[in-house]
């Protein structure tokens, strides 16, 4: 599982109950577990996030089948940050 520096930067600054949820979701996510995850439409398709409380994280999977979860933040405002810089991403 490959995790963008903006993902490790945000978990860490939250409360250590809210970073368990979010890495006890991400195992799961990665072990196969069913999980609060769907795909993403219009100009995010080709990614999905992945529901943790009030947190959306979007990942995506790689050909390899590796994930690689590439932002997070808030339900209010993840969807528009993560558009403006999904261009960015894109050439990987």
């Amino acid at each position: 599982m490959r995790v963008a520096d903006q993902v490790v930067t945000y978990v860490r600054r939250l409360h250590p109950a809210q970073r368990r949820a979010i890495k006890t979701a991400l195992r799961a996510l990665a072990a196969g577990r069913e999980t609060d995850s769907k795909p993403l439409e219009n100009e995010l398709a080709g990614f999905s996030r992945l529901r943790v409380g009030q947190f959306r994280l979007v990942y995506r999977q790689l050909k390899n089948s590796e994930l690689s979860c590439e932002f997070i933040e808030t339900r209010k405002l993840v969807y528009q940050q993560f558009a403006s810089i999904k261009e960015l991403l894109a050439d990987e």
